[in-house]
């Protein structure tokens, strides 16, 4: 089993997130609709479980990793929040990706490897996961 360390993968989503020329996928607005890729993303590299819960008019998802409840959309790291509301209603990544645009998704998940990948190295952290 891998040590999964959300303060290392955190700083990697935040280098991740650096403005792009068309606005998409900022710090800003990840929290705004970017849940979903981002916990997918989570799901693709480190396991674990998406879950889900009622946010507004639409689903917030986030994950469960090792046993514990890891959103990098807000709540956990200093954003207004469900801290104390979440469902805990589990989803798969073929639900999360009917969220998603598929091109956003390659995208960030390649800066967001690139940035972990600065940052300790995959193939530190997972033997056998870089390209």
């Amino acid at each position: 089993m891998n040590m999964f360390n959300k303060m290392i993968v955190y700083e990697a989503l935040k280098r991740s997130q650096a403005p792009e020329p068309t606005g998409r996928l900022t710090h800003k607005s990840h929290s705004d609709g970017q849940d979903s890729i981002i916990s997918l993303m989570i799901h693709d590299i480190f396991g674990g479980e998406i879950l889900k819960t009622h946010k507004k008019k639409n689903w917030h998802f986030y994950n469960r990793i090792n046993g514990e409840r890891v959103d990098f959309t807000g709540s956990e790291m200093g954003e207004s929040s469900l801290v104390n509301e979440f469902e805990d209603i589990p989803s798969s990544p073929d639900e999360t990706s009917d969220y998603i645009d598929q091109v956003d998704y390659s995208a960030f998940f390649m800066r967001f490897v690139k940035a972990f990948e600065e940052a300790i190295g995959l193939e530190k952290y997972l033997p056998g996961l870089t390209a």
